[in-house]
């Protein structure tokens, strides 16, 4: 019998709707950084991760079973705070999240 996989889609991110330049600046990923969370989302078992850091905004879409998944694993790439992301974030689940 195949496992049941309850994820959903999200999309979570810092963009300058809602954090400063500073900020945005603390979730920023070099492209050394993008590569290295793309190789543990992948360790980790996540399907369909992608990845956008620009000077307006840091964003990671994929599947996950809870949106928290994918926030600490932006949160080990870079310097921001799990808080400071709760503060500053956007997270979008399924439908909202493939519209973003």
């Amino acid at each position: 019998m195949q496992e049941v996989r309850q994820e959903h889609f999200y999309n979570i991110g810092v963009s300058y709707k809602k954090a400063d330049a500073n900020t945005r600046g603390k979730f920023s990923l070099s492209k050394e950084n993008q590569k290295s969370l793309l190789t543990l989302a992948k360790e980790k078992g996540f399907e369909g991760v992608f990845v956008l850091s620009t000077c307006n905004r840091t964003e990671i879409s994929g599947f996950a079973k809870r949106p928290c998944q994918l926030i600490e694993l932006l949160c080990e790439f870079c310097e921001g705070t799990i808080q400071e992301f709760a503060k500053f974030s956007n997270v979008f689940k399924d439908q909202e999240a493939i519209h973003q």
